[in-house]
């Protein structure tokens, strides 16, 4: 077996302490656990140790290191648990490098050499090695939910073991030279479970070296032979299974070059591969610094399923840097997510930046559909997480139509800011007919979160109208202090669309709140103008006190001024409520009085009192509710008062009946005694029967009627105004077999002799990707018979397409088929759609390209309010 060693890289001066090493061919350092070096030696229990047996003691050491989530991310320091791997890497008479499972086509292959005797760098590099192997650590499958890391610092150390301490810093001048470590001789003991007592022994012995540690910002290294100068400010060499270990993952490769300083130059099948295992990079060198932990690819290609719902993202750059706040940098880059981008799409960029769990950012990117470029943009920004503020989907492609008013069109939105602080995106769109519309959609924040600006912006020169039209809507945030914010809004709209011409609207609108410790005051203002048509003004006061926990005080004070060509008024509005809240009853006590200058409405409560009190019960199926009110009310159109008081009760019923029936049942009163004498009452009453028989058909009956007591309009003309009585009735009867088929049948009666309509709707699912939905109403009578039936689908269309339909017949018009909507979609080498839609009614057509790795489709191809859409307008429920 080649020989191994172990170089631990100190970036801090850390002070180790440990029992002596046996003399071997150079010094061993101190502070490194000595169970290690006899693990490396390969002796175990007096014999050769299996290499798997020994890694695995490495990798239980190795665990048992500090959790990096611990300490700040610059002081990390972990090593990736991965025993078996490296007991086979050591056993390895070359270090085969991992092969995606598809690489894109035209990707750099093969790797580069370098210098390796003794730090001499004239040396000639050697001929590039054997090509990549597929049988070590392939990338594995799709992680669980959730923003993943490029490089995240996952913890990996198991729960069951207890963690070395970490070590205190070190007043003296950081030392990032390395300290080489090579086999010992010796049999030393089985090394126990961290955290468990030696065998035989239940306590340290006294004066036994206490367990050492590996400081932060440390990096491991681990290769067959070492071959330089044991000091740790020389350079030197690593030959064969070169592994670098650091916090954010590892770096993989045939041979490796120390500097003597902070750089080590690692050729030969080189990759690097993150800690979670989900992003892995190819290079023909790497360069990395153990100061910074920067790790540089030269002609870097790799592939990543962190931040890809479906699929995988490839790309390819000249240089590749990999940092530790876990960015990555590319310089003349390409990157796709489909397998074969010659049948798909690939997008190539002067410089992209992934930022994990966040976003990838393009700068001076193309698109490419196969190998044609079609589509240049200065700026482009793909979510890599699950977004909800639509600002931040921006889109690849443009989306392309045709509709009868507006004529051909094209619309496209170009994101920029890379920043979670500013972001948006230009909205950029061509009619045919309309002329060329230019937007502005932006998110403006503070870093410190106490404000925040949006703005939506549009205008359009318009040839059909002739004229230039524009929406502006603006909207700030303040947050002042903790206990004062404030909301700024302006919306200027003077577009409503083609050929639809309305005068203009300006709508202000403000409020601030101020949050005290036992009361919220709330100031409004808004005024909304309409060219001459209207002009409307309107400040609000709100004051809410808490007076103690059970009692609330609230204060309500507006005034308004509206002026139109017809009329104006000028109103002052008062309202009042006090809350009490007992065992016994909720009380509420308002005024609510208006002062008119011209033409009253409504009516006013001076004052009223509202007791709604409570009652327990038990497991009583009778159990109604009341309110009570009393009051003094006012019409000032009718210059007419009068007392009033009302009871209200409503008693809701459910049971079980005829075995498995369910029958629910609801009374609901309202009882009026006016000052003037009057009496009126108003009644409901509803009922409702479902019953099953088997398992596929249920018969559902429901029964209504409302009674006016009384006159209407007595003695207020507004208020308690009883609607006229009726009664009905409704029947519901549905057939259905699971997923299969199921049929509705409705109707009623009104009870006034007059016939009603049959409804009718059956879904079907004749296969697993086929759906269909059709539903109508026939009328009998002569002259009737069926009207308009809907017709909805959903089937297969080819490999990788699916077809969907909406149609009306009417059977009127010789059974004619109206307002037709098609819907195609075709899946293209499974990594994006191709989407046509067609309506008859609007007489449009819309094409649309959508992305199907990035999440919530933020890279797709759809345009706020243009986007076609499913036209099901909803799933099929049985």
């Amino acid at each position: 077996m080649a020989a191994l060693c172990l170089a631990v890289v100190a970036l801090n001066c850390v002070a180790l302490n440990c029992a002596p090493a046996r003399a071997t061919g150079l010094d061993q350092p101190e502070g490194l656990d000595p169970r290690i070096v006899n693990l490396l030696s390969g002796h175990a229990c007096g014999g050769q140790a299996p290499a798997a047996q020994r890694f695995a003691g490495i990798n239980m050491l190795l665990a048992a290191l500090p959790d990096p989530t611990d300490t700040p991310p610059a002081q990390h320091l972990a090593v990736e648990p991965l025993a078996l791997r490296l007991a086979q890497a050591a056993e390895a008479t070359a270090t085969p490098s991992p092969t995606p499972t598809t690489t894109p086509t035209g990707l750099p292959t093969g790797s580069g050499g370098m210098p390796i005797s003794n730090g001499d760098q004239s040396t000639a590099p050697p001929a590039p090695g054997p090509s990549p192997s597929t049988s070590y650590i392939p990338i594995p499958g799709v992680p669980p939910a959730g923003p993943g890391e490029i490089v995240p610092p996952t913890p990996r150390a198991s729960a069951t073991v207890t963690p070395y301490p970490i070590a205190s810093p070190s007043p003296a001048a950081p030392d990032t030279g390395p300290v080489f470590l090579v086999r010992p001789s010796g049999s030393p003991a089985p090394i126990p479970l961290a955290g468990s007592p030696e065998p035989g022994s239940e306590a340290p012995a006294p004066g036994a070296s206490p367990i050492p540690t590996l400081g932060p910002n440390q990096v491991v290294t681990i290769a067959d032979k070492l071959i330089g100068s044991s000091d740790r400010h020389a350079p030197s060499d690593l030959i064969g299974n070169v592994h670098i270990f650091y916090t954010e993952g590892q770096i993989v490769g045939d041979r490796a070059h120390f500097d003597g300083d902070h750089t080590i130059l690692v050729a030969g099948h080189t990759y690097l591969i993150n800690r979670s295992e989900d992003s892995i990079l190819y290079a023909d060198r790497i360069s990395f610094d153990t100061l910074t932990r920067r790790a540089i690819l030269f002609n870097g290609q790799g592939e990543s399923i962190e931040g890809v719902q479906h699929g995988k993202l490839h790309f390819i750059a000249q240089q590749l840097t990999t940092r530790s706040n876990g960015t990555t940098h590319g310089d003349h880059a390409s990157f796709t997510t489909c397998e074969n981008q010659h049948a798909g799409y690939h997008v190539e960029a002067r410089e992209i930046d992934v930022i994990p769990g966040d976003k990838l950012i393009a700068r001076k990117a193309v698109v490419y559909l196969g190998p044609t470029a079609i589509f240049y943009i200065p700026l482009l920004i793909i979510p890599l997480l699950e977004v909800a503020d639509p600002r931040r989907q921006a889109s690849f492609l443009p989306l392309v139509g045709y509709d009868s008013v507006e004529g051909f069109w094209i619309k496209a939105r170009i994101g920029f800011g890379t920043t979670n602080t500013y972001y948006g995106y230009y909205r950029v769109e061509y009619y045919t007919r309309r002329g060329l519309g230019l937007g502005y959609t932006a998110y403006i924040g503070a870093k410190d979160a106490h404000r925040y600006t949006t703005i939506d912006a549009y205008t359009i020169d318009d040839r059909i109208e002739d004229a230039r039209e524009t929406n502006v809507n603006i909207t700030d945030v303040e947050t002042f202090t903790k206990r004062l914010r404030a909301q700024f809004g302006i919306q200027y709209q003077g577009d409503y669309g083609p050929s639809l011409s309305l005068p203009a609207t300006l709508d202000l609108n403000a409020s601030i709140i101020h949050q005290g410790n036992a009361s919220t005051e709330n100031l409004t203002f808004s005024r909304y103008v309409q060219g001459s048509l209207s002009d409307n003004l309107n400040i609000g006061f709100i004051d809410t006190i808490t007076l103690s926990p059970n009692l609330q005080q609230q204060i309500n004070l507006t005034y308004s001024k509206f002026n139109s060509p017809l009329s104006s008024s000028d109103t002052f509005h008062i309202e009042t409520d006090t809350h009490l809240f007992t065992k016994l009853a909720d009380y509420d006590l308002t005024y609510d009085k208006t002062d008119y200058s011209a033409d009253p409405f409504g009516y006013d409560s001076v004052p009223q009192l509202s007791i709604l009190p409570h009652i327990n019960y038990g497991a009583s199926k009778l159990a109604p509710q009341f309110q009570f009110l009393v009051g003094d009310y006012t019409e000032p159109q009718n210059h007419f008062s009068a007392f009033r008081f009302q009871g209200q009760m409503n008693l809701p019923y459910y049971a079980k009946v005829f075995g498995n029936s369910d029958f629910s049942a609801n009374y609901n009163i309202t009882q009026d005694y006016y000052s003037t004498g009057d009496e009126k009452a108003f009644d409901i009453q509803n009922a409702s029967l479902s019953t099953p028989l088997g398992n596929h058909f249920v018969n559902s009956v429901t029964y209504n009627e409302q009674h006016p007591i009384g006159p209407a309009n007595v003695p207020f003309q507004l208020l308690d105004n009883l609607q006229s009585g009726s009664h009905g009735l409704q029947d519901v009867i549905r057939f259905y077999n699971q997923n299969v088929y199921s049929l509705s049948l409705s109707t009623g009666t009104d009870f006034d002799e007059q016939a009603q309509p049959i409804n009718y709707q059956l879904n079907l699912q004749p296969s697993l990707k086929s759906y269909v939905v059709i539903g109508g109403y026939w009328t009998p009578g002569p002259g009737n018979g069926f009207g308009l039936t809907n017709v909805q689908a959903i089937t297969p269309f080819g490999h990788e397409t699916s077809l969907e339909l909406a149609t009306n017949v009417n059977w009127k018009d010789k059974g004619q088929l109206e307002d037709k909507s098609i819907f195609l979609v075709r899946t293209i080498d499974d990594c994006y759609n191709l989407q046509l839609a067609y309506n008859e009614d609007l007489k449009q057509f819309t094409f649309n390209v959508v992305i199907l790795a990035f999440p919530g489709q933020g890279a797709g191809f759809g345009i706020g309010g243009g986007q076609p859409s499913s036209v099901i307008p909803q799933g099929l429920t049985y």
